[in-house]
């Protein structure tokens, strides 16, 4: 439909964003273990590597960070190599491993566009790759006092006026979103449980940021939650939820939705 944008978890907090044509990946190619989240199945890495739906038509990568829950360049460079995009947002080099040093080297070799991140906190970078395309990337830090030094940069994503906002592992820090959210509607902004939980995520959420609707995405399986993430889902929607704005909870039950522009 063409008045319209599918919204689609691929995995943890990977959304595949689908609208007039144009089709967006944020952090949504990695398959590498040490955490509890999900990974991106191998079956959907192929499924993108041949171009079938609803991986057709993949036109930008959008990367927050290099967590081996959100990134895996080696992932990223084989998909490039089967098959071809228009242009991919990517963490600094200088601060990433090897393998993201490597996926550089090839973009460079082979022109294909790119636009390097990892921005300082509060810092704001617009780019319009196309017209009917803008996304503007936010500096931030990882959420966590073990990942201040992780810099982590959200998305406003805007296609044709509808504005979404993603913020990956953003730590809940009003002055990150400020300068880039004045006087910016935002039809939804994406944000993880802890986000969501913290009452100064909170604060973010309605009073700087104030979308019409609110997704949680980054969930682990619901069997395999060492953090408990689901219930703090529940609990904190019990506590802050309110009939003005409409949650939705991104999990491989309820993996997606759609936002009409005639809304």
């Amino acid at each position: 439909m063409e008045d319209c944008i599918d919204i689609i978890l691929v995995a943890n907090a990977g959304v595949l964003v689908r609208a007039h044509g144009v089709g967006l990946l944020l952090d949504g190619i990695h398959h590498a273990d040490g955490h509890p989240f999900i990974k991106v199945p191998e079956n959907i890495l192929e499924c993108m590597k041949l171009g079938e739906e609803p991986y057709s038509g993949i036109d930008y990568l959008l990367f927050t960070h290099e967590h081996p829950d959100h990134f895996t360049p080696e992932l990223v460079l084989d998909q490039v190599r089967h098959r071809p995009v228009k242009g991919i947002f990517l963490p600094d080099e200088e601060e990433g491993t090897p393998a993201l040093r490597h996926l550089y080297s090839h973009l460079r070799e082979q022109g294909i566009p790119y636009w390097p991140l990892g921005l300082e906190a509060g810092e704001v970078r617009k780019f319009q790759p196309e017209p009917g395309l803008q996304i503007t990337a936010i500096g931030a830090r990882h959420m966590g006092p073990q990942f201040q030094d992780v810099r982590n940069d959200c998305f406003l994503v805007s296609i044709n006026g509808m504005n979404l906002l993603f913020t990956g592992d953003a730590d809940h820090v009003g002055e990150y979103f400020e300068r880039a959210v004045k006087d910016v509607p935002i039809e939804a902004v994406f944000v993880n449980p802890i986000f969501y939980h913290n009452p100064e995520g909170q604060a973010v959420i309605n009073e700087i940021i104030n979308p019409r609707k609110v997704a949680i995405y980054h969930l682990p399986q619901k069997q395999n939650d060492p953090m408990h993430l689901h219930f703090t889902v529940k609990r904190a929607m019990q506590r802050y939820a309110h009939p003005a704005v409409c949650i939705h909870v991104l999990t491989e039950e309820n993996p997606g939705f759609r936002l009409n522009f005639s809304e």
